[in-house]
C-alpha cells in the first residue's frame, strides 16, 4: 500500500482496544464518519510510533458515537492498546464526494473568515462540532478567539478557490 503523506487527512484518534481481538475504538473528528466507515486503509501516526504505519481494514462499523475499526494482522489487544492516542489518517482520494454547500473540515482550517464590511476577524484555527452545530473557531491578531456557528444563518459564502481561502460571515468584529 503507497500513498502520498500529502494526501493523508487526520479523521479521528484511537481512545482505546477494542475487544479481545485486536480491535481499535476511534473517536472520529466528524458526527458523521463515512469517509473513516468507507475506506478500506489506513495510517496510525502518534508519539508512541517511530513512523508513520498503514494497515488494511478488514471491517468498520459505528458503536455509541465512536468507530471501531478490525484491521489486518492486528489480532493482540495488547498491540491494540499499543496505538492508544495515535491519529487516524487516510487518504483524501478515498473521501466521498460532497453534495453542494458540503465542505470537508480540513478544507475550512486556515481560511480567512470577513464579515459584511469586509473587515478581517481572524483565520479559522479549529472546528468542533458541540452536538448542536459546527462551529469555527476563529483566531484575531491578537490571539482572540471568536466562536462562529458554521450554519447558514451566519455563514453567507465559502470560497475554497481564491487564495487565501475566504469565508463570508454575517458577524461582527467585536462580538
Amino acid at each position: 500500500m503507497t500513498t502520498e503523506n500529502s494526501d493523508l487527512i487526520e479523521v479521528g484518534t484511537v481512545i482505546e482496544a477494542y475487544g479481545i481481538r485486536g480491535a481499535l475504538k476511534i473517536r472520529p473528528f466528524s458526527n458523521d464518519p463515512v469517509a473513516l466507515l468507507a475506506t478500506k486503509e489506513i495510517w496510525l501516526s502518534g508519539i508512541r510510533l517511530p513512523q508513520m504505519r498503514d494497515f488494511s481494514v478488514y471491517k468498520a462499523k459505528e458503536h455509541s458515537g465512536s468507530v471501531i475499526l478490525e484491521l489486518v494482522g492486528l489480532t493482540d489487544r495488547e498491540i491494540a492498546l499499543s496505538f492508544k492516542s495515535a491519529t487516524v489518517l487516510i487518504p483524501r482520494s478515498k473521501f466521498p464526494p460532497l453534495d453542494d454547500n458540503e465542505y470537508y473540515w480540513t478544507d475550512l482550517m486556515g481560511a480567512e473568515v470577513h464579515n459584511q464590511q469586509n473587515e478581517l476577524i481572524g483565520i479559522v484555527n479549529e472546528i468542533v462540532d458541540n452536538s448542536a452545530q459546527t462551529v469555527l473557531i476563529v483566531l484575531d491578531e491578537e490571539k482572540k478567539q471568536h466562536l462562529i456557528p458554521f450554519v447558514k444563518s451566519f455563514i453567507i459564502e465559502v470560497d475554497l478557490e481564491s487564495t487565501p481561502k475566504k469565508i463570508a460571515v454575517d458577524w461582527q468584529k467585536d462580538w
